[in-house]
């Protein structure tokens, strides 16, 4: 091979410049490894929250920092802020000298959830159903199609995403931020427990059909009616709950 001189080489004839196998020469800088992303508290609290409403850390499950940090690859730090997060949720209960453990989600519970969801969504509802905008109201009707089209279908995973899309658009509306971030955790827990108690072909039928009341009160820009509607709503959903607890609790 003819000997190439380093001062007169092309961006072409470098790249036909043959490499050489093996270690790099001395002197070349190693290339980094990516570190390890490790969560920051607020992933590893959603982490934990999913992990305990979907039952893979069983109800009174004890709870110790240096668990939670080695079951996700984190530093006790983290760790310790997620589980202070959660309690402040009211899922971990915290005691002095006995530490931290999943709270038992029981009937009591599940209707305090429902308890706060009556006061909070009826008044995130109002406030839409009085300023939504031509092109809100258009778009709050193309997500009940979604819910519409999924209960045609008998598909309770795709009722469950349109369903999740529909109260979100409403609720992500309003201006109370606190409100909507209140709502949306309680949500989080009740979409969980849903996703382990799927409803049946009747119960997504009736709750279609109350999507659709509130869209036309919507339509006609009536937050009396919408609130009404969306009172209706939440105790269904609720008397849906409680059947399902009771029904699970008697086949134990």
């Amino acid at each position: 091979m003819d000997e190439i001189d380093p001062n007169t080489l092309t961006a072409e004839a470098i790249a036909r410049v043959p490499r050489r196998r093996g270690r790099p020469p001395k002197g070349t800088p190693a290339t980094p490894k990516p570190p390890r992303r490790e969560p920051d508290y607020g992933r590893l609290q959603h982490l934990l929250r999913e992990d305990i409403l979907e039952g893979r850390i069983p109800a009174g499950s004890r709870l110790k920092v240096s668990d939670i940090a080695a079951r996700y690859a984190t530093s006790t730090n983290p760790a310790r802020e997620a589980l202070q997060g959660l309690e402040g949720e009211g899922l971990i209960i915290i005691s002095p000298n006995r530490g931290a453990r999943v709270r038992i989600i029981n009937e009591d519970f599940v209707r305090n959830i429902f308890a706060l969801r009556g006061l909070i969504e009826p008044y995130l509802v109002r406030g839409f159903a009085e300023f939504a905008r031509v092109e809100d109201i258009t778009a709050l009707e193309a997500l009940q199609q979604d819910c519409q089209a999924a209960v045609e279908a008998a598909d309770y995973p795709a009722f469950h995403r349109a369903n999740v899309a529909f109260h979100d658009f409403i609720i992500e509306h309003h201006h109370n931020v606190e409100a909507v971030k209140t709502m949306k955790r309680h949500s989080a827990w009740i979409r969980a427990l849903s996703r382990r108690n799927p409803l049946t072909l009747a119960s997504m039928r009736r709750s279609n059909t109350e999507h659709w009341e509130l869209v036309e009160a919507v339509r006609r820009g009536d937050p009396d009616a919408a609130a009404a509607v969306i009172e209706r709503h939440i105790a269904n959903s609720l008397a849906v709950f409680l059947g399902h607890m009771q029904r699970d609790r008697a086949q134990r």
